[in-house]
C-alpha cells in the first residue's frame, strides 16, 4: 500500500516488520509505544519536505477598513509559501513582511487604505497569531490566496488515516524498535526506510524540474507589473 493507511494497521505493520506478534491484544502497552512512535516519525518526516499532496489553497475575503485576519484553519502557519490577491482580473503576489517602512508610505495606525494589498505579516493581537495585511484594504470584496501545506490530520483513534506513505513509516518505526533491541537487522530496516523515502522524495523533485509551463512568466516575474493603485484615508467627521 502507500498511503491512506489507518493507524491501526500501521501498528500492526509495525509490530510484524520489528519481529513482533502482530496481535494487537497481546500488548497494550506496546500498542500505544507503537503509536506515539508513528506519530512521532510522520511529523518528522512531514517537517523535513513538502510533501506535494498536502499542499492547498485558502481564500480570504477582504473587508474595507480590516487590518487583521484568522489564519487559515487548515493550513500550517509555519508552511504558507506564497500569497496572493485577486486585483484587476489578475493574481497580483503580495510579499511577506511588514516593517515601520511602510507604514511610513502608508500608515495603517491612521486607518490610510488602499488597494491592493500588498504585504502581508503574523501578529499576536492578544487573542492570538493573526494575519496582518498592508496597506488596510479600501473595497469590500478582495480575494487574498494562501498557497501551502496543510496541517496534519489527527492520528490518535485506530481509525485515523496516515497522510504520508505507509511502508516509509514503518520502516523507520521498525528500524527504531530494532536498534533499541540491539538487534542486527535494524542497519538494514533503516536503509531500506531510507531509500524509500529518497525514491518518494526523488519523484517530486524529478516532475518539478522537467515541468513545461504554456502559462507564461512565473508569479516572480510579475512583481513589476502591477495594476495602479488607489489610496484612500479616513479621517472622522
Amino acid at each position: 500500500m502507500a498511503r491512506g493507511v489507518t493507524l491501526g494497521e500501521l501498528v500492526s505493520q509495525a509490530r510484524i516488520a520489528a519481529g513482533r506478534d502482530p496481535n494487537p491484544a497481546l500488548s497494550i502497552n506496546v500498542n500505544e509505544q507503537l503509536k506515539q512512535a508513528i506519530r512521532q516519525e510522520q511529523e518528522r518526516l512531514y517537517d523535513e519536505f513538502d510533501w506535494p499532496f498536502l499542499k492547498i489553497t485558502s481564500d480570504k475575503t477582504l473587508e474595507a477598513g480590516s487590518r487583521y485576519y484568522d489564519v487559515p484553519a487548515d493550513m500550517n502557519l509555519e508552511r504558507i509559501s506564497k500569497v496572493d490577491v485577486r486585483y484587476g482580473g489578475r493574481w497580483v503576489p503580495v510579499q511577506r513582511g511588514i516593517s515601520l517602512n511602510e507604514y511610513n508610505v502608508v500608515d495603517s495606525d491612521a486607518d490610510a487604505r488602499m488597494d491592493p494589498v500588498q504585504r502581508w505579516d503574523v501578529r499576536d493581537t492578544g487573542t492570538g497569531e493573526q494575519i496582518e495585511v498592508w496597506p488596510v484594504p479600501a473595497s469590500e470584496g478582495i480575494v487574498l490566496r494562501f498557497s501551502g501545506i496543510r496541517k496534519l490530520g489527527p492520528l490518535i483513534a485506530n481509525s485515523d488515516i496516515a497522510d504520508l506513505d505507509d511502508q516509509m513509516l514503518v520502516g523507520f518505526v521498525a528500524a527504531e524498535l530494532l536498534a533499541t533491541a540491539k538487534d542486527a537487522a535494524a542497519s538494514t530496516k533503516l536503509a531500506k526506510a531510507k531509500s524509500r523515502k529518497d525514491m518518494l522524495q526523488g519523484r517530486v523533485v524529478k516532475t518539478r524540474n522537467n515541468r513545461l509551463s504554456l502559462l507564461g512568466p512565473r508569479d516572480d516575474c510579475e512583481r513589476g507589473r502591477r495594476p495602479p493603485l488607489v489610496a484612500y484615508v479616513v479621517r472622522d467627521a
